[in-house]
């Protein structure tokens, strides 16, 4: 089994070499990446539920920048921080004096994250474009405070973010990338929302994980 995964790594490796054979240099699909380091600016959407109650944030726009360092010819390492302009349910206090989780309101969010990109065609693109995988670990905390005693407050929650995408490399320094991605965070209720008498929160889990598809794309400088 070792010996038959080294084999598959060596292959994958050599894909794009061998694709060329048979190609003259200047007739070749192929186009080395040469610049190393890169800027991008970002624009995407987040989507997801915000749980069962809706109370995490979910449903907006998110913008921002990130900067890549090319590790080898494939691999690449970036940091990035964004802000998302999201929302969460409202949580009130009725007439008499019970929780109760109704509308929506605003909970913004900033995002500090690193990544690592794996380019499927090695250090080159295909036809311009640069297909990849990856993978990355973040920080995200709200960006302004609640509204309201009751309301629920994310905080501050560490999440992971496993992605795919393609970069289309207009010439050697510029190239727009198109992204689809998973945010996964944890939900916390604190324990007053437990204690209310409706059961309306009572009946659900501390920790909450929740996934949220998240629609990215970029436009970039490399140098």
């Amino acid at each position: 089994m070792r010996h038959a995964l080294a084999l598959l790594c060596l292959l994958v490796a050599a894909q794009p070499a061998i694709a060329q054979v048979g190609y003259p240099p200047s007739k070749s699909p192929y186009r080395d990446i040469t610049k190393r380091k890169s800027l991008t600016a970002l624009f995407g959407y987040i989507g997801g539920t915000g749980g069962r109650l809706g109370l995490g944030p979910h449903d907006g726009p998110a913008y921002g920048g990130r900067i890549g360092f090319s590790v080898s010819g494939p691999l690449e390492l970036s940091f990035a921080v964004q802000y998302a302009d999201l929302q969460g349910a409202g949580v009130y206090r009725d007439i008499e004096g019970n929780l109760t989780v109704s509308g929506s309101l605003p909970s913004p969010i900033w995002m500090f994250e690193t990544d690592v990109q794996y380019t499927i065609t090695g250090g080159k693109t295909w036809h311009g474009f640069a297909p990849y995988i990856g993978g990355g670990l973040g920080y995200a905390w709200r960006g302004s405070a609640p509204d309201g005693p009751d309301a629920y407050d994310f905080g501050g929650r560490f999440y992971w973010v496993p992605f795919a995408g393609t970069r289309y490399f207009v010439n050697q320094r510029s190239f727009i990338r198109a992204e689809i991605r998973g945010a996964f965070w944890r939900l916390a209720y604190p324990p007053p929302y437990y204690d209310d008498i409706t059961g309306i929160i009572e009946s659900y889990a501390i920790n909450n994980y929740l996934s949220n598809v998240w629609y990215q794309v970029g436009f970039g400088y490399s140098f």
